[in-house]
């Protein structure tokens, strides 16, 4: 056991290490080339205002504009800090309203930065992709690529349901998809980080989940999986990295609800220990104290309270089902019932509870985080709703251990 905590520590230490040393080389490249390819793009950009629908009333298909330009804002800025510094505190122009989009207009127009801002709190990983794109394409580019990935993406990870001759996991897995409002992830690169990390999670076990199991790495794998969410995220929807390869991981391997509960542990130790090692080492490199307006910031966000106004944690989960009240979002709740319930109407033998808890448990956490994170949960329901794919994802794939665990019986 000492042995096994040393290479998770030395593995958690490597992906401190790794991060940093990204962040600092992308920080070393030119922002003019960047600045020209934001301003093709940036009429269309600005014409779509902050928060456009893809599907025109329904609030989950809505893009989070406002976060691209901050994202944007942020890679192209010139900062006047040396480059170690800069890749730490992640400064941006600002405008006097706190508006991303038209302060992202003004500094790439006019070079306005009579006010600046910077968002130390988190890694920003997603500027070691965004950096090198903006070299080479416009945003309007890079969203077609971002298509191209996504729809790759999807296939890679049906193709490995299909290898294994998981045609019901597909459906599962395609209900979760929907269950994301998948037609905004293209457009919208805040929405992209979150997804490809958990299909890359997927597609790993998929693919390696033998080895994986063969070698003992499931703490290991569910740490750097929570690592590089961290790393890479905006505080989105990020249970979905979790969520989702966990389900495979029981049904495959046959883990158990502790085994559940443990890589869950292992997932949260990445997940907010990559964030602290971000204050940690911002700190040392800046010479400034992150830990304050982090933990300020991570007490508000945790917090019952919205604009001073006290609110109950229950209306922030009932806030992010609300996402789903309309045709679509009822069509799919519909067919994820009937689905399950066909499941359990074809299986001749029944499954036993224990089989049933991993699944019910990770169903769950969804609810739970809106309960922690009520604030944030509240706020930005929008978005965050997209957590519940993993609640499908769980109960839908019952119908696929029912099958598999017959077929064992046979």
């Amino acid at each position: 056991m000492i042995k096994k905590a040393a290479n998770i520590c030395r593995i958690f230490l490597l992906g401190l290490f790794l991060g940093t040393v990204l962040l600092e080389a992308v920080y070393l490249l030119p922002v003019a080339p960047m600045k020209a390819h934001v301003r093709e793009s940036l009429d269309d950009f600005m014409a779509e205002g902050d928060n456009p629908f893809i599907l025109e009333g329904y609030k989950g298909s809505s893009l989070d504009n406002s976060t691209d330009a901050l994202m944007l804002g942020n890679a192209v800025f010139a900062s006047e800090q040396p480059f170690y510094k800069a890749a730490m505190l992640v400064e941006r122009a600002k405008d006097d309203e706190g508006e991303t989009m038209t302060a992202l207009q003004r500094y790439i127009l006019e070079d306005d930065r009579h006010l600046t801002g910077d968002y130390s709190r988190y890694w920003h990983g997603y500027l070691v992709v965004l950096k090198p794109l903006l070299l080479f394409f416009n945003f309007g580019q890079i969203r077609r690529i971002n298509g191209i990935v996504f729809a790759v993406a999807l296939a890679v990870v049906l193709s490995g349901f299909l290898r294994r001759r998981m045609w019901r996991g597909c459906v599962a897995f395609l209900l979760a998809v929907a269950a994301i409002f998948p037609m905004a992830l293209p457009y919208s690169l805040q929405y992209s980080s979150v997804f490809y990390i958990g299909m890359i999670a997927m597609t790993v076990i998929l693919y390696k989940g033998k080895t994986l199991e063969k070698r003992k790495l499931w703490p290991c794998f569910f740490m750097v999986t929570g690592m590089c969410t961290s790393y890479m995220d905006f505080l989105t929807y990020p249970l979905f990295t979790l969520g989702m390869p966990l389900i495979l991981c029981v049904i495959l391997e046959k883990q158990d609800i502790l085994t559940v509960i443990r890589n869950s542990i292992f997932w949260a130790g990445g997940y907010f220990g990559m964030w602290m090692g971000k204050w940690c080492v911002g700190s040392v490199l800046t010479g400034e104290n992150l830990w304050i307006k982090a933990l300020e910031t991570a007490n508000m966000r945790a917090s019952g309270t919205v604009n001073e106004a006290k609110i109950s944690r229950i209306m922030a989960v009932l806030r992010n089902f609300y996402i789903y009240k309309g045709l679509l979002g009822t069509a799919l709740i519909v067919i994820v019932f009937i689905w399950v319930a066909a499941g359990f109407a074809v299986c001749r033998k029944r499954m036993t509870y224990r089989r049933f808890l991993p699944y019910l448990l990770t169903a769950c956490m969804p609810i739970v985080w809106y309960l922690l994170i009520a604030n944030h949960s509240y706020i930005h329901y929008w978005y965050t709703f997209r957590i519940l794919s993993v609640s499908i994802f769980a109960l839908a794939m019952i119908p696929e251990e029912l099958h598999l665990r017959q077929e064992e019986r046979t």
